[in-house]
């Protein structure tokens, strides 16, 4: 069976170094190599790209056995060249870090978003502050949209692979009509978890600080380390979604996987 693939964009910073550790844990897992890229302007960069990789793979001690480590130079924008080179290497998922929400880094929202939507691959986020590896829980929020329902796919098949336990959570609704679709929308994700034999908490979270927040909240409580969601948006412009830019750069640092849901496909996984 070939090996999956999982893309990290590298920028040669120490936070691309935290994205390549938690890159090389998961590959492990999930029996993929890591396929490391780097965006340059033009093709007179390549060179020194190719010397700052050979320096990079020279730090990585820690290489699984049986994951392959692969470089790749490309020429273009991270608008679009990290979606065309996932797409060329059949990438299972994307994974970058970022620093957060700290100082200029709260621009990264928007910046994530904008690329996330670039491409149907899941979507990885690990910030810099975060150091463990711990897939035992996701943590899978869904609303009353039909396209919040499409991250069930791959939540089931890391689950599968992960043995994680998934907890499907939404968010309390006051209206009786809205609360009616989140509640059948949470039992048909129930119905396909449990026809795959994964192990499934369903929570309905009370409205207190907001459902992103609560989100995270209740994340931490459960000792999850893992968020997965679908996103979506209405919004003319993707930057101005404060849902989806909270959940990406949360406070806690927890690693977030996000699938745009408009393009959503096949997966690997």
């Amino acid at each position: 069976m070939e090996r999956r693939s999982i893309l990290v964009p590298h920028d040669f910073t120490a936070v691309a170094d935290n994205a390549v550790k938690y890159a090389l844990k998961l590959a492990a897992s999930i029996h993929a190599n890591v396929d490391l890229v780097h965006i340059v302007k033009d093709s007179s960069q390549k060179a020194k790209a190719k010397q700052e990789f050979e320096k990079l793979k020279l730090k990585l001690t820690e290489i699984p056995a049986g994951v392959i480590v692969n470089t790749h130079a490309v020429v273009g924008s991270i608008y679009t060249e990290i979606a065309s080179t996932a797409a060329d290497l059949k990438s299972t998922v994307i994974i970058m870090g970022t620093h957060g929400a700290k100082g200029m880094q709260k621009l990264f929202g928007s910046f994530a978003i904008k690329v996330i939507t670039s491409t149907h691959v899941p979507f990885l986020v690990v910030q810099d502050n975060y150091t463990g590896y711990d897939t035992s829980k996701i943590v899978v929020p869904i609303d009353e949209s039909q396209e919040s329902l499409q991250i069930a796919q791959v939540a089931a098949g890391l689950s599968d692979i992960l043995k994680s336990e998934i907890h499907i959570v939404s968010e309390k609704k006051l209206d009786s009509n809205l609360k009616l679709k989140t509640a059948v929308h949470s039992g048909l994700l129930a119905k396909q978890f449990k026809e795959k034999n994964l192990v499934y908490v369903n929570k309905v979270l009370d409205r207190k600080k907001g459902y992103s927040t609560d989100i995270v909240n209740y994340t931490i409580e459960v000792g999850a380390n893992l968020i997965a969601f679908a996103y979506h948006s209405d919004a003319l412009l993707p930057q101005f979604d404060t849902f989806a830019q909270s959940l990406i750069t949360n406070k806690s640092g927890v690693p977030v996987l996000v699938l745009n849901s408009k393009e959503a496909g096949n997966y690997f996984f």
